[in-house]
């Protein structure tokens, strides 16, 4: 295919029953219009849209969304945003180019279970030091999660820990047939893969598990709420 227009046609093929937007983030709203539009299932990579800080939208937007699966909505955000990094070196080229948006966040926030939790996320770290981690803790112990890809949360799988015994989470489903389909799984590809198949029981059993475009907006609306608190000093 050689622009978005080209894919139109195949959209509304009726042997196409999915439509999977991965395209760069601008383009995201028309083709998936396009595909509800022609009545398709539609799976997008975040974001759904453009709007906001590209940096805030990805990074802080999957931090969040993890925050909230653990400890209730967020109810309070307090945040400030710096850039830190203003030249990046582009990995495909090795050509240098300005950063026009923040590369650093700092945000104390509350949820709805009462749980304070500070929040930092910044560019610049070399890979090998780069992490995820997000560790809560109580009067009777604490629990970790952890991840080791340099992309971020939402890239690769995460390990839980804690100070007591627990059951082990399920192992990934994603994981196809034959010998070495657990290698097929690994690494960056394993969220990506949970949600394809989390999506197809859904398709296949008329079930709504699968997070929507109700939780995206939600999670944009709650990406804007850290970017005027960043911008105004004033609790969101």
């Amino acid at each position: 295919m050689n622009s978005a227009s080209d894919w139109f046609p195949l959209i509304g093929d009726p042997s196409i029953d999915l439509v999977t937007v991965a395209v760069k983030v601008p383009a995201h709203r028309e083709l998936v219009l396009a595909a509800l539009a022609a009545n398709k299932a539609v799976y997008s990579e975040s974001p759904l849209g453009a709007t906001g800080a590209s940096f805030l939208t990805i990074a802080a937007g999957h931090v969040l969304d993890v925050i909230e699966a653990v400890l209730g909505d967020i109810t309070e955000i307090d945040a400030r945003t710096e850039l830190l990094w203003p030249q990046v070196k582009l990995v495909d080229t090795g050509a240098m180019s300005v950063r026009e948006v923040p590369d650093h966040l700092d945000a104390i926030v509350k949820t709805s279970s009462g749980a304070p939790v500070g929040v930092q996320i910044l560019a610049g770290v070399p890979a090998p030091d780069a992490h995820f981690s997000l560790e809560v803790r109580g009067s009777d112990g604490w629990l970790k999660l952890t991840g080791n890809h340099p992309a971020g949360v939402q890239v690769g799988d995460l390990t839980l820990s804690s100070s007591v015994d627990f059951t082990a989470p399920d192992r990934p489903v994603a994981t196809g047939t034959g010998p070495t389909a657990a290698d097929i799984w690994t690494g960056a590809a394993i969220n990506v893969g949970e949600v394809y198949a989390s999506l197809a029981r859904d398709i296949t059993n008329g079930t709504h598990h699968t997070p929507g475009f109700q939780h995206a907006a939600h999670n944009s609306r709650l990406i804007a709420r850290v970017e005027q608190a960043a911008l105004t000093g004033v609790r969101h």
